[in-house]
C-alpha cells in the first residue's frame, strides 16, 4: 500500500472544528476512524508493547500497512500500531438514512467542519454511504460525491425504531430476577429502581443494546432491550420535559402545526429551551409550549 503523508493534516480529529483542501480529503482512501472508545497507539503489533499515546473515538488516522488484527498507523506525527477491529475504514462501508428538522435537507461538506464549502444537499429520507463513521462527523458519498455530513442527522442499517411509541414487558429469563432502569445506557450507570416480569414500560427511543423508556409511575431511564418484549399496544406517555437541542449548530428548531415538514411554522424555539412533551413518535413528538400544542421532531428533543 502507497504511504500517503497526512502530517499536514494535524491530528485530524473528527470530533473537532477543522479545514481541509480538497486534495487532502482525497487522501482519506487510505485512513480510518478510532471506535469504540480510547485506542492504545503501541511500539509494535502486541497487546504487551509499549503504549505512545491513547486516542478517542472519531480520530483520524492513516493507514501505512493493513493487517489482520494490528494495522501500521501514523496519527498525531507519532507511528506504531493500532488494533485493527477498533478501526472503521473504508472498507467497512454502510448505508444511512438522512434525518433532519428542516426541508433544505443535509449539506455534505468538503471537510468534517460547519465552516467547511457545501458540495451538495441531501433530502430528508435519502439514503447515503457511509464510508467512515465518527462521532461527531462521518465520511460519505452521497449523489457521485464524498464528503462529510454531520453523524447526528444520519440513521444507520436497520434500526429498531418502530419499537419507540410501544408498550414493552419486563421479560427476565426467571421471574426471580429484576431488571434495572439505569440513568444511562450503560452496565455502570446508576440505577434508578428495579423491575419484575410483567411490569410495563413505554419504549421512548429503541436502540439495538438499550431503549430509552417511561415506566408506569413516569419515571425515565434506560432498559437492556434483550429483556424487553414488545406489544402491539399503544403508548400513552405521561407528559415529561424535554430540552431542545441542535448539535448541528443551528441556534432553534422549529415548532410546527403537525407532524411533518410541510406544516406550518409556529415558532422557532430556542436551542435549551424546555419543552413538554405529550405524546411521543419515532420521528415527531407532541409538545406543549407555553400552553400551545404543536409538534417538534423527536431527534431535536433531548430528555
Amino acid at each position: 500500500m502507497k504511504h500517503i503523508s497526512m502530517k499536514k493534516l494535524a491530528s485530524l480529529s473528527a470530533a473537532a472544528a477543522m479545514t481541509l483542501t480538497a486534495s487532502a480529503v482525497a487522501e482519506t482512501a487510505d485512513s480510518a476512524l478510532v471506535q469504540g472508545g480510547a485506542l492504545n497507539l503501541r511500539q509494535t503489533p502486541s497487546l504487551s508493547a509499549k503504549v505512545l499515546g491513547q486516542f478517542p473515538t472519531g480520530t483520524m488516522v492513516e493507514i501505512i500497512q493493513a493487517g489482520d488484527e494490528w494495522h501500521q498507523v501514523e496519527v498525531n506525527g507519532k507511528e506504531g500500531y493500532m488494533m485493527a477491529r477498533y478501526l472503521n475504514t473504508a472498507e467497512n462501508a454502510q448505508t444511512a438514512t438522512v434525518r433532519t428538522n428542516s426541508g433544505i435537507g443535509l449539506n455534505l461538506r468538503e471537510a468534517p467542519g460547519m465552516k467547511a464549502a457545501i458540495l451538495t444537499s441531501v433530502k430528508n429520507g435519502e439514503k447515503v454511504t457511509v464510508l467512515q463513521k465518527g462521532r461527531e462527523w462521518c465520511r460519505v458519498s452521497a449523489n457521485g460525491q464524498e464528503g462529510f455530513m454531520s453523524s447526528a442527522y444520519l440513521r444507520f442499517g436497520a434500526q429498531p425504531s418502530a419499537a419507540g411509541g410501544k408498550v414493552a414487558l419486563v421479560n427476565n429469563p426467571k421471574d426471580t430476577q429484576v431488571l434495572n432502569l439505569r440513568q444511562s445506557p450503560s452496565l455502570d450507570a446508576k440505577v434508578i429502581d428495579y423491575y419484575r416480569n410483567g411490569d410495563k414500560v413505554v419504549i421512548l427511543s429503541a436502540g439495538s443494546t438499550w431503549h430509552k423508556v417511561q415506566t408506569e409511575e413516569g419515571k425515565i431511564g434506560y432498559m437492556m432491550a434483550k429483556f424487553l418484549k414488545v406489544t402491539d399496544e399503544a403508548a400513552t406517555v405521561k407528559p415529561f420535559q424535554a430540552k431542545v437541542i441542535n448539535v448541528n449548530g443551528g441556534s432553534y428548531v422549529n415548532f410546527r402545526k403537525a407532524a411533518s415538514l410541510s406544516a406550518g411554522i409556529i415558532d422557532r424555539i430556542d436551542v435549551g429551551a424546555s419543552v413538554t412533551v405529550t405524546e411521543h413518535g419515532t420521528d415527531w413528538c407532541k409538545v406543549v409550549i407555553d400552553g400551545q400544542e404543536g409538534y417538534m421532531s423527536t431527534w431535536f428533543l433531548k430528555w
